[in-house]
């Protein structure tokens, strides 16, 4: 269906992007957002398969896949990216998270032909062009960037024993989305080809192509040329949320010789991803750690000066959520009497206590959250990354306005029932230690 208004409009003060969505007969979903103000074309194809869909003895399957999905030289004439640098592309990645992997370009206009059939060509011709040679030498570079990214890092250690006091055996987020070495490792040519039909088919996918892609009958011609002919298929089932139990209260500590400074750090469980409580704790935590006027970071930062910096912030997914306070403390303080600091203000929220204050905090916070909505509709790449996310969690390709409802909604009452559901309980508790030997996460006594 068309849309004659502007890129982006506004009905009363919500934002809004004009878009076309389609399904085509082998279930792709094609959203098509034009704006010719810019002479460029962005597009996003969004696989709905992430980390949350690897399962042990294969954690880390759905990120080692983003590596090897590339078509042959032999296929498209050179090396993947080459071909893009050669064309123009400002901007070429994949990522994997634990609910997507998305690949992604921005390329001059004139070349949105060449983009759709990099797409097309590996989305139908993938298995054609693999190799096993190719499955060995990306095993080697993922356990690389997992040495490098989160093993030999500062705080590296704390992010692997958050994840795993935090989520039971068994849980899909109880491993990062880089995986275990040995799982890595012990990945098969058949267990890429099996990934690959199972959850590379166009009926998993959304394709969103955006910015000077020409009229509406160009654009669905050319969308159809290179996708058209494939045959129908079907989305596959993805695992349902698991229930929980209440969460087992865990303090550990651990030794770092990469961190500067200790660091405490909390964790409980959360809500899932648009949840309904999801938009009241993300306030709550901008809210808390907000430099120079969060209650936490006045409290730890400026008035006792225990801390260095002090973070907060509300992770959701589609399986399972987390509330996160992390502090990281000024060399000498004592460990005490941060975490006292941060029991009593955990406490004022769940008792309901200063809530005038936390009304006009709220109000501060949700105008920085609007203005940078607003900001983000500048840049079509960002436009683009949240209609991938506004289709996958809420099925409508025009978001932003739902979204914005949701966080202006949230008041001062409404943090603490919030709070009261998900912060009353039991929490983890990670200590990193800073140490100059090799990182060996012990428990507490």
């Amino acid at each position: 269906m068309s849309d004659d208004r502007a890129p982006v409009w506004f009905d009363g003060d919500m934002p809004h992007v004009s878009v076309r969505r389609r399904t085509l007969a082998c279930g792709l979903d094609v959203v098509v957002h034009a704006d010719a103000t810019v002479p460029t074309v962005t597009a996003s194809m969004n696989y709905r398969v992430g980390s949350s869909d690897d399962r042990s003895p294969r954690t880390g399957f759905a990120h080692l896949f983003e590596h090897l999905f590339k078509s042959s030289p032999q296929r498209l004439g050179g090396h993947h990216y080459d071909i893009l640098r050669r064309a123009g592309a400002s901007d070429a990645n994949a990522s994997t998270s634990t609910e997507r992997t998305r690949y992604h370009e921005t390329l001059p206009s004139n070349q949105l032909d060449l983009v759709l059939w990099i797409e097309s060509s590996r989305m139908g011709y993938f298995l054609d062009d693999f190799h096993p040679d190719t499955l060995v030498t990306q095993k080697s570079v993922v356990r690389s960037e997992r040495r490098q990214r989160y093993e030999d890092v500062a705080y590296g250690a704390e992010g692997f024993a958050i994840s795993s006091a935090l989520w039971p055996e068994g849980h899909a987020l109880r491993h990062l989305t880089i995986g275990l070495h040995e799982d890595i490792e012990a990945a098969t040519v058949d267990d890429v080809a099996a990934f690959y039909r199972t959850w590379y088919v166009p009926a998993n996918a959304t394709l969103v192509v955006a910015g000077d892609v020409g009229d509406e009958a160009m654009v669905d011609d050319a969308i159809d040329r290179y996708f058209g002919s494939f045959p129908a298929s079907q989305r596959p089932t993805r695992s349902a949320p698991p229930t929980l139990g209440p969460l087992a209260p865990i303090r550990e500590t651990t030794q770092d010789r990469f961190a500067a400074l200790p660091r405490i750090h909390r964790a409980w469980y959360g809500p899932l991803a648009f949840g309904a409580d999801e938009p009241a704790l993300d306030l709550l935590a901008a809210a808390w750690s907000a430099v120079g006027t969060g209650a936490l970071w006045q409290r730890l930062v400026y008035e006792t000066q225990l801390a260095q910096r002090v973070a907060a912030w509300c992770s959701s997914t589609r399986i399972g959520g987390e509330f996160h306070i992390s502090v990281d403390l000024r060399t000498g303080s004592d460990p005490a009497a941060v975490r006292a600091i941060v029991d009593a203000e955990v406490a004022k929220i769940l008792a309901g206590e200063a809530t005038a204050e936390l009304d006009r905090q709220l109000q501060r916070i949700i105008t920085r959250r609007e203005a940078g909505t607003m900001w983000s509709l500048t840049s079509i790449a960002k436009r683009v990354s949240a209609i991938q996310r506004y289709v996958m969690y809420l099925d409508d390709a025009d978001g932003y306005a739902i979204d914005l409802a949701r966080h202006r909604a949230v008041t001062a009452a409404a943090v603490t029932a919030a709070a009261t559901r998900w912060l009353s309980g039991p929490f983890v508790e990670i200590e990193t230690l800073v140490a100059t030997g090799a990182s060996t996460p012990a428990r507490a006594t």
